[in-house]
């Protein structure tokens, strides 16, 4: 009855050996996996705030015409008040439907355009914007305690028919 019962201790013993060991292994983290990081850019003379351009000279001139074009139709809705942005860059989406204001669309909780929408993701509000922002438990953005939206898809659609309408504007010379 002896030589039966040693075979049982044995497994026993080994099996409370194995989980020791795995216990120890695991705890100490040996087979744990390492976290990744963000490699650095290949070039290291280029960073973030200074990242090549790959566009023909060409491409960059039309770009920087429609970029100084768009700022003056900025100043333009400006001057007639149709245009007041929450954030600090210009806002193409609301020149283009001819002009909005986002501070009031803030203010109403009716929802923002969409570049306003990502650029106060961004952090780039206006200061006294920004002074009234915080986020939710669920580390969404909040104005005045209201959640910032976006445009609803009616409201994208009746800005998308506006501008068309400009596009097809005849305007005399």
């Amino acid at each position: 009855m002896r030589k039966e019962k040693l075979p049982t201790i044995r497994r026993i013993g080994f099996s409370l050996l194995l989980l020791g060991a795995g216990y120890m292994l695991g705890s100490n983290g040996t087979f744990q996996l390492a976290t990744s990081v963000a490699q650095p850019p290949l070039n290291a003379d280029i960073d973030n705030n200074n990242q090549a351009v790959d566009l023909a000279n060409e491409t960059v001139q039309q770009i920087q015409g429609a970029n100084a074009t768009m700022g003056q139709a900025m100043e333009s809705l400006r001057i007639e008040g149709k245009y007041n942005p929450a954030t600090t860059g210009m806002n193409p989406y609301l020149i283009l439907t001819g002009g909005g204001d986002a501070i009031a669309d803030l203010e109403a909780g009716i929802g923002v355009d969409p570049i306003t929408f990502a650029e106060l993701y961004a952090g780039m509000a206006l200061r006294e914007v920004g002074d009234e922002i915080t986020r939710d438990e669920q580390n969404r953005l909040l104005y005045k305690n209201k959640l910032i939206r976006m445009y609803s898809v009616d409201r994208m659609k009746k800005r998308y028919e506006t501008y068309q309408a400009i596009l097809s504007k005849r305007v005399l010379p």
